[in-house]
């Protein structure tokens, strides 16, 4: 019995494959980080005591990438913005790290083609494939781009759509209040000399740029009228302006990076 179980689930994982719609270029691929954590989806707004620890990969405010076609994604990550094949998305550290593919999106308005001709797709592809190459930025001084060392993975995104017209999240600088979340963080750290130091952190729902506060935040974010502030990739996730691809659950994971999509394989033989 087990066994016909087995069978049964990945022959539906590979029929639902087969007659899945491929995603279309311009989709905007998400996956929260290790953990399934995502900064911002909960009240709970921590960030990293280290700032070193926050640019190598602990900041838990998952990822982002643009889907370009053919297979193939530009994301930008430490190395600097990478054109790779989908399956890099996410790695496997990620993955056996318990980090979740979080769906792909598109414009709200991406299947009118007198607003979307092909056209302006193939703008939108060239606007991504003219950052390949260009630097990270490990900092957070801007995040949004345009020159090298300008770009975060959310901040690109951003960016490759505003140049071909669409603003996906409004630009603007949340410090509190209505519009977002609001928390207490107590940091206790080499970096605090191990006393207690108390910060603020904020989280923008209708605009780009969530105020925080760190022991160390000389060091890093958006300086603005004299706070910092960054662009997290669940202020993106959530706007009205995109719409998710496909609703149903199948669909997507079969629709997954083929890194994933070997991970669901494997959960379906363990069951």
């Amino acid at each position: 019995m087990r066994k016909s179980v087995i069978a049964l689930s990945i022959a539906l994982i590979f029929a639902a494959a087969a007659n899945a719609p491929a995603y279309e270029r311009g989709a905007i691929f998400y996956h929260s980080s290790q953990g399934d954590l995502i900064y911002g989806r909960t009240s709970v707004l921590e960030l990293p005591c280290s700032v070193i620890k926050a640019v190598f990969g602990e900041l838990k405010s998952g990822h982002v990438g643009l889907y370009i076609g053919d297979g193939k994604i530009i994301h930008a990550v430490r190395a600097g913005v990478i054109e790779t094949t989908s399956e890099n998305f996410m790695t496997k550290e990620d993955i056996d790290g318990g980090a979740k593919f979080m769906g792909a999106k598109v414009p709200a308005d991406y299947a009118d083609k007198a607003k979307w001709p092909d056209e302006r797709k193939d703008q939108l592809m060239l606007i991504a494939k003219e950052q390949v190459e260009k630097w990270y930025d490990l900092t957070f001084h801007k995040q949004t781009g345009a020159g090298s060392g300008d770009f975060t993975c959310v901040g690109l995104v951003e960016y490759v759509y505003e140049m071909a017209g669409y603003d996906i999240t409004p630009q603007g600088y949340y410090q509190g209040g209505p519009g977002g979340k609001t928390d207490t963080q107590i940091y206790n750290c080499l970096e605090t000399g191990f006393s207690d130091w108390e910060g603020v952190n904020t989280f923008a729902e209708t605009v780009q740029f969530s105020k925080f506060s760190h022991p160390l935040e000389y060091l890093a974010g958006l300086e603005h009228e004299g706070s910092k502030y960054m662009f997290f990739p669940y202020t993106q996730y959530i706007q009205a302006t995109t719409i998710n691809l496909y609703e149903d659950p199948v669909i997507v994971t079969t629709q997954l990076p083929q890194t994933v999509r070997g991970e669901v394989y494997s959960q379906a033989i363990e069951a």
